[in-house]
């Protein structure tokens, strides 16, 4: 193997740890800012309970700011990825809906953690930073309320302003944190498939 193909591993495995340690971190990180609330947790307490030293957190992240800024990233992109996934998975203008409430019904039960944080701490990013959240979500939202508009010109829903229905759509899913247990009487997948029909019922025509 040549010298540049070493490199090019070590590369790799660096990236690798990198990335590993990073994640580590920030599961950690929101495990507390959802218990706590940003303000209230410090880069002392993320280390103490991975079980690092404060200098190793400050080595993969440069402060608190850039790990909440990472736990928002992470978040629209899982909430895009899924979007596009849908999609391009096909259907009429029904399933594609139910299939996306199901789906961002998954993404809030499955990193509930996550998603109190999303939907709480948005305040506490820079105005720079929150500006591209809010981008991101007018994004998201839009190609729903595209995909509600030409349900309501197919006749597959009601014709109420897309922009009222979504907002409703996606905002019941929204909350669920607020109330699901993990190991309670339903499963995430058992509440998602529920949601999807409920709210589905809700808007067709």
């Amino acid at each position: 193997m040549t010298d540049d193909g070493k490199q090019s591993i070590r590369g790799k495995i660096r990236e690798q740890k990198t990335a590993l340690i990073q994640e580590e971190i920030l599961a950690a990180a929101a495990k507390l800012i959802a218990e706590r609330g940003f303000r209230a947790v410090t880069v002392d307490d993320i280390s103490s309970e991975i079980g690092y030293t404060k200098s190793i957190v400050y080595y993969y992240m440069a402060n608190k700011n850039e790990i909440l800024w990472r736990i928002f990233e992470e978040i629209d992109t899982a909430y895009a990825r899924g979007l596009d996934g849908v999609f391009k998975g096909g259907g009429s203008h029904t399933e594609i809906l139910e299939a996306i409430v199901r789906m961002h019904c998954m993404n809030v039960l499955s990193r509930r953690e996550w998603a109190t944080i999303y939907n709480r701490d948005e305040n506490e990013l820079t105005e720079e930073q929150r500006k591209i959240v809010d981008a991101n979500r007018r994004r998201y939202n839009k190609r729903i309320q595209e995909l509600y508009q030409e349900g309501v010109r197919a006749g597959d829903f009601r014709d109420t302003p897309p922009v009222i229905a979504v907002s409703c759509v996606i905002g019941a899913c929204n909350w669920l944190y607020t109330w699901f247990k993990p190991n309670g009487s339903y499963s995430a997948e058992q509440i998602a498939r529920e949601y999807s029909k409920q709210l589905i019922e809700g808007v067709v025509a």
